[in-house]
């Protein structure tokens, strides 16, 4: 190969690099803000009372892990849906995102949420932590788990 066509498909190579570098960043970005999108959905389902929506970004396998237990999506369902509709529905808890990180098609979106005193004596209010995992098809993201861990806060 003479030195002139390897300085050729060098620089073709490196153009071709340059151009999928921002291709693929756009992508994650769009993923992440896409991933982040249905956790945000999810909560907001819960605040409204909408068992149909949530139940909906929910997968068929998900499992939700909290206080201890791990619950399979019709324990999930049956036994707790409810009462976390009931709590989100008057929540003044603050979520913020700590992380979110792709990995193919999966994502994990970190977040906490923090509620503020009761007003109640002794009430410091809560934190919690929480972890999705989340995974991508034809239809979108999909929650495949769920681990809630609270605490009181501190004084």
């Amino acid at each position: 190969m003479t030195r002139l066509v390897r300085l050729a498909t060098l620089t073709a190579a490196l153009t071709l690099c340059g151009i999928a570098a921002p291709l693929s960043a756009q992508s994650n970005r769009s993923d992440s803000t896409a991933a982040v999108a249905a956790v945000e959905q999810f909560h907001a389902a819960l605040a409204a009372g909408d068992s149909v929506r949530a139940t909906a970004l929910l997968a068929t396998d998900v499992m939700v892990l909290e206080s201890g237990a791990i619950q399979t999506r019709a324990e999930y369902l049956g036994h707790h849906l409810g009462a976390d509709m009931a709590a989100s529905k008057d929540s003044k808890a603050v979520r913020s995102l700590v992380q979110v990180r792709l990995i193919g098609g999966t994502a994990y979106v970190v977040s906490k949420s923090v509620t503020p005193p009761s007003g109640a004596e002794g009430s410091n209010g809560s934190e919690m932590a929480e972890l999705m995992v989340l995974s991508k098809d034809a239809s979108g993201w999909s929650i495949r788990a769920v681990h809630w861990s609270s605490r009181r806060r501190r004084a």
